[in-house]
């Protein structure tokens, strides 16, 4: 029998001992994590009631199962990023038990992002792509407290809308971890909280469990202990709440988000929110784009999709380099190139 995409994934995250199957093995710790399926209402209510019935019984596997359906979710774009970043997050928790370095990790996980959302087969209303901007080059880091951002671009019944967030990564060596680092003459967690689209994104190389995927937690709400920040509780799992954030971008009338991201009114607002123009100093670097469906698709319809948003993200570097008066010569000497996708 051939496994579709989400049962691949799951049986991957099984055989490695990593990501999602770490987490189903305890329900209280899925229970924490995943919170945001059913507490936003990001599946339908039958499907919900089936979810949290198997899980509170521990039938790992029946719950399992309701998730891999594609009409266990309201959207079908969210259960497409829901499943192919946790691709992403089962790769990255192999990576993330040995490699010390967070901007190893960091290179390693925005290619993976890309790369999973790509492979993902393309289906009727799973519209969606990510758009991937290093912040770690370029000396923006310390300008807006940030390693990477990212720009989630979903459809849904011909409407598209956007999703921007930006992530200042942890290698979490224990449970707690610190986030009081300087970013410039600030810190990156005021300057992430001062954002209004900032978020933590912990790599975990502890033993609480072993081999669980990134979670996040919003800077606002870490910034009550940053000296002890709990990685675990309260936190999400990363493509949880990314997938819940973009399916409540639909939920109400006026686009909402989750906290730690923020909706883009269009490719050109999020644009601004991902590269922000009014912060001093700042650089609009080169971009990784992917689109669920991609690796199905000519390579002619894949190069005129990212030549779209490449188009966009020079214009508004040109723009930013105007206001601050800087040759175009100059940052193109200084720029940096984009991530392997290969």
């Amino acid at each position: 029998m051939t496994l579709d995409a989400p049962s691949r994934t799951l049986e991957l995250s099984k055989f490695r001992d990593r990501g999602i199957a770490v987490a189903l093995r305890r329900p209280e710790l899925f229970t924490g994590l995943f919170k945001l399926l059913w507490g936003c209402n990001a599946l339908f209510p039958g499907a919900k009631a089936e979810f949290v019935c198997h899980l509170g019984n521990g039938r790992v596997a029946e719950a399992s199962a309701v998730l891999l359906r594609r009409g266990s979710f309201r959207r079908k774009a969210a259960w497409a990023l829901f499943w192919s970043l946790t691709e992403s997050s089962v790769e990255i928790a192999d990576k993330g038990r040995g490699a010390t370095h967070e901007p190893e990790l960091n290179g390693a996980f925005m290619t993976l992002i890309a790369k999973s959302i790509a492979a993902f087969p393309p289906s009727e209303g799973s519209n969606a792509a990510v758009v991937i901007g290093d912040h770690a080059t370029l000396g923006n880091e310390a300008r807006t407290g940030a390693d990477f951002g990212l720009i989630l671009e979903v459809e849904h019944r011909s409407e598209v809308r956007h999703l921007v967030v930006l992530l200042q990564a942890k290698r979490a060596t224990a449970r707690r971890v610190d986030v009081r680092r300087a970013a410039g003459k600030s810190t990156q967690l005021n300057r992430l909280v001062g954002s209004g689209i900032g978020s933590f994104l912990f790599y975990h190389a502890h033993n609480e469990p072993i081999g669980l995927g990134p979670t996040v937690r919003d800077a606002d709400g870490a910034s009550d202990n940053p000296a002890s920040v709990d990685v675990l509780q309260p936190a999400d799992d990363f493509a949880a709440k990314l997938a819940v954030a973009v399916d409540n971008l639909f939920a109400r009338a006026m686009p909402y988000a989750l906290p730690g991201m923020g909706p883009g009114r269009g490719r050109d607002d999020a644009l601004q929110m991902l590269f922000n123009p009014s912060i001093p100093g700042l650089k609009v670097n080169d971009v990784v784009v992917g689109r669920v469906g991609d690796r199905g698709l000519s390579p002619d319809a894949i190069v005129d999709f990212e030549n779209q948003w490449r188009g966009l993200v020079d214009k508004h570097r040109d723009a930013v380099n105007r206001a601050q008066g800087i040759s175009p010569a100059i940052i193109t000497a200084n720029r940096e190139p984009p991530l392997a996708q290969s």
